[in-house]
């Protein structure tokens, strides 16, 4: 009967102890548990080296004309910094040569398809009436790499890097047309696609700073997408004339409100930047950012308040749904 007992007690034992679970780990996050995969569990435990200044694309904001309003790449640069620390994963021993189109696609926010007949062109006599289809991307792939950070192949100048090929580009032959496409010309769409939309009226009416009450809503909504490591894209106003987009990474606060917040900044990729909230008025500065627009190249001058808008909620949810289906393909397997 002892006998009997103990072996029924030592099968209990076996069968209630819960077995090993699934993890993950990979560039982006460590030890993802694959039990209630979601996307808040892939946030958590994004590692907190992944958006470090190490992962910075080294190249730098430049200007453009498009449609004759000369343009800065500073949109189309941090919406695709954004991309790349999320979908870029690196040291990846056994993974294929990545797809150089769909690489340039997630840059530009679009596939790039058969020509289209343009509908009320203003010269009927025009040698090419027509413009390329474009589709805008609802998710978006996730690149595995071979290289450990995307700037070492890139300064070994063996043109196989990852970034060397996205410089270098490629040529396509679309219906009658050579389309060239490579990373500045997918930017600098991007930049296009991002800046010309009725939603931006707003930011470009006013001519510096907004109320506190909106820049207390503003800073909610940026501490928590830091704290949960969902980077945000925020336009920094000086003047109507004069904005940036930057992305936010972390921060801290003191005891009085004070807030800092430490951004990549496409124009010095070489380090993040400081943004500051100055409790006492309710406004945003940061002259380490916007101090070259006024003369103060230093970045000592704080007397120059910000209007700071969140932009573009909506492309992160894509990244959201790459991740997620991502990271249930590694767990399936």
């Amino acid at each position: 009967m002892k006998s009997i007992f103990a072996s029924t007690l030592l099968g209990l034992c076996l069968i209630t102890h819960p077995a090993s679970a699934k993890t993950v780990t990979d560039s982006l996050v460590a030890n993802l548990n694959c039990d209630n995969l979601n996307v808040s569990s892939i946030y958590a435990n994004i590692l907190p080296a992944a958006f470090s200044s190490a992962n910075h694309l080294p190249v730098k904001n430049w200007a453009f004309s498009s449609g004759g309003i000369g343009l800065g790449a500073c949109w189309g640069m941090s919406s695709t910094q954004r991309k790349l620390f999320y979908l870029l994963r690196l040291n990846e021993s056994h993974a294929a040569d990545f797809d150089l189109t769909r690489a340039l696609d997630t840059v530009r926010g679009t596939t790039v398809g058969a020509l289209m007949m343009q509908e009320n062109s203003a010269d009927p006599n025009s040698r090419d009436p027509q413009r390329l289809n474009e589709n805008k991307l609802k998710e978006y792939g996730v690149i595995p790499l071979r290289e450990p950070n995307i700037t070492s192949e890139w300064s070994r100048n063996t043109g196989l890097g990852f970034l060397e090929r996205m410089l270098k580009g490629q040529t396509y032959q679309i219906g009658s047309r050579q389309v060239y496409r490579a990373l500045r010309t997918e930017v600098e769409r991007s930049q296009e696609l991002h800046f010309f939309r009725a939603r931006n009226i707003g930011m470009g009416a006013g001519s510096g700073p907004r109320p506190p009450k909106e820049n207390a809503d503003t800073l909610k909504i940026l501490m928590a997408n830091m704290s949960s490591k969902r980077l945000s894209l925020i336009n920094l106003r000086l003047n109507t004339t004069t904005q940036h987009i930057v992305i936010p990474k972390t921060f801290t606060k003191d005891g009085k409100g004070n807030v800092w917040i430490t951004a990549y900044d496409s124009n010095q990729p070489e380090n993040d930047q400081l943004i500051y909230y100055a409790a006492s008025n309710g406004h945003f500065y940061s002259p380490q950012i916007m101090g070259g627009f006024i003369g103060d190249p230093a970045g000592m001058d704080y007397t120059h308040p910000l209007g700071v808008y969140v932009v573009d909620e909506e492309e992160r949810g894509y990244i959201d749904q790459t991740l997620l289906k991502y990271y249930k393909g590694l767990c399936q397997k």
